[in-house]
């Protein structure tokens, strides 16, 4: 389930159709996935999933599967916590 919504986020972001996504689908320029795209998909997921994801973690993701993992590693730990950054404070941060 966690997956089917991150897949539906990332294909209204970026030209990928939602069912060719995978988990293992990398989060790389060569599949289309730009750095301003991948902080909007996290914002995204942010909102969606009503969890932070921490800036220091997003280096952390090369594909799908690793944002769906962090994703689902909150939602079962119960450290769900409305998102506070927007995302004019996000891309200041990615570009630093």
């Amino acid at each position: 389930m966690t997956f089917m919504k991150v897949a539906e986020l990332l294909a209204q972001i970026v030209p990928i159709r939602e069912e060719e996504i995978l988990p293992s689908t990398a989060l790389t320029k060569e599949r289309g996935v730009e750095p301003l795209d991948l902080v909007k998909l996290i914002i995204a997921c942010e909102k969606k999933f009503k969890i932070i994801i921490h800036d220091e973690d997003v280096h952390q993701f090369k594909c799908v599967g690793d944002i769906v993992n962090y994703i689902d590693g909150h939602l079962e730990e119960g450290t769900t916590e409305l998102a506070l950054h927007d995302e004019t404070q996000r891309r200041a941060w990615f570009y630093e």
